[in-house]
């Protein structure tokens, strides 16, 4: 078997535990956690490396309805990075 790898979003509405999930397969911090929203700014990418596979993770803010400069910059970060990967795994 050949070897793999894939590019996959992680993505979802504020504080759905986009950032946990990808510590936890990462196993090892490589986003803040913390109970208040947009504490994700910006795509944080984390590393699965198996025999047989290496999957990058897109840690990505939360999606919502751009209220501001900010929420506008951090939608804007989440549209790029669809154009990007190979899948998206949404939590709801």
């Amino acid at each position: 078997m050949s070897f793999r790898s894939g590019f996959v979003a992680v993505l979802g509405r504020p504080n759905v535990g986009k950032s946990t999930l990808v510590n936890a397969l990462v196993g090892r911090k490589v986003s803040i956690v913390s109970d208040h929203p947009q504490t994700t700014r910006r795509r944080i990418t984390g590393v699965v490396t198996q025999q047989d596979c290496q999957l990058v993770l897109l840690d990505l803010p939360g999606f919502q309805r751009p209220f501001d400069s900010l929420t506008r910059r951090m939608q804007a970060a989440v549209d790029d990075a669809l154009g990007e990967v190979d899948a998206a795994l949404v939590l709801l």
